[in-house]
């Protein structure tokens, strides 16, 4: 059996000798003779489960994987971006280990090359797992746990020295790469004339009051937050933060997958989370006493110049923008269009609710 891993390109390169190879990273002495590819699974054609038989070692092992990856040898766009599969799996592997994180998948090895990049990890679901959907939104408690969470996390590198020069997330680090990629490579994009226009006129687009449909308006707004941005602490955010990412494990403890995790403004993750996660009608009824919770907890976990409430309150009211025009945006590739659309328009109507151009001087 090999003793490396090569990254797999295809599909079928997930085999005995790849899948022994990942878990000799853990268990040495370990074999497998048959891999069984079930199913891709999920909206991106870029994970599956496999069940496992061993020649060695497989006493008390588990019997199904789950393997992820942007497969570049199948030639799918479907399958995702090279530089979004290497932003998620550096968020498991160098980031999420140095915060606090909620639960989340055990992982058994992680490749990133520049085309490249793929993970095998425990399957979940035969834990007892439950994972949540774009149309069941979170109830009040679920909501409170997913928030005391975020508090932990957040807590635990609140305005840390580690964003600094030569910290373990400063520049040149992994975590401030993934940081660079989204908010200087990916966000930009958005607001060329072309591709602007193309989303508008998706029915997303079209479902979201024609003032956020308004290219120069959104533009001038969006430079406004992240302007305003830096009068917030810093912190570690799973950056991307809605239903089809979150999960509660047996024991209902709140769990996180593909994260999208960066340095980053706190509101960003916070505004995201509720505006995604709750129903709208439930989210004017709670956000106030979510935002409060979340205050709470902070202090609790420790963190230093937790903001006032209304301070909190009217960052979080302008961060309400920010999932309008990411889910504007968003591709269709990796979310269908109802999906996009019922994220656009929650985001959009909390923009409203809460007059985020207004308080960002529009």
């Amino acid at each position: 059996m090999p003793d490396a891993t090569t990254v797999p390109l295809h599909y079928a390169d997930v085999d005995a000798g790849w899948v022994t190879a990942a878990l000799r990273n853990r268990w040495p002495d370990v074999a497998v003779s048959r891999v069984e590819r079930g199913p891709v699974f999920g909206y991106k054609q870029n994970k599956f489960r496999i069940t496992v038989d061993y020649a060695a070692g497989g006493e008390d092992k588990p019997g199904s994987f789950i393997v992820k990856g942007n497969f570049p040898g199948e030639n799918d766009p479907s399958t995702g971006s090279a530089w979004a599969m290497a932003n998620e799996l550096r968020s498991f592997r160098d980031v999420a280990p140095l915060v606090a994180a909620p639960a989340g998948p055990q992982w058994h090895h992680i490749d990133i090359t520049q085309d490249a990049s793929a993970i095998l990890m425990e399957d979940l679901t035969p834990l007892g797992a439950t994972f949540f959907h774009a149309f069941h939104t979170l109830s009040l408690g679920q909501a409170m746990a997913f928030m005391n969470a975020f508090a932990r996390m957040h807590a635990s590198a609140w305005n840390h020295a580690m964003f600094g020069e030569g910290g373990a997330m400063g520049p040149g680090s992994l975590a401030h790469e993934n940081r660079r990629l989204v908010n200087d490579v990916y966000f930009p994009t958005f607001f060329a004339p072309d591709h602007w226009q193309s989303y508008v006129e998706l029915p997303r687009g079209r479902a979201m009051p024609a003032r956020f449909q308004n290219l120069d308006k959104a533009r001038d707004a969006w430079g406004r937050l992240w302007a305003l941005l830096p009068q917030t602490a810093m912190t570690v955010i799973h950056g991307d933060e809605h239903l089809g990412n979150l999960y509660v494990t047996a024991s209902g403890q709140p769990g996180l997958i593909d994260w999208v995790a960066r340095p980053e403004h706190w509101p960003i993750g916070i505004a995201y989370f509720m505006l995604c996660a709750l129903d709208i009608a439930d989210r004017r009824t709670w956000e106030r006493a979510l935002l409060s919770h979340y205050l709470t907890r902070l202090k609790a976990y420790g963190a230093a110049d937790v903001p006032s409430f209304e301070e909190a309150w009217f960052f979080y009211r302008c961060a309400a923008f920010y999932p309008v025009v990411t889910w504007l945006n968003n591709s269709g590739v990796w979310q269908p269009e109802a999906i996009n659309t019922a994220n656009a328009v929650r985001a959009a109507t909390a923009a409203l609710d809460h007059d985020s151009y207004g308080l960002l001087g529009l």
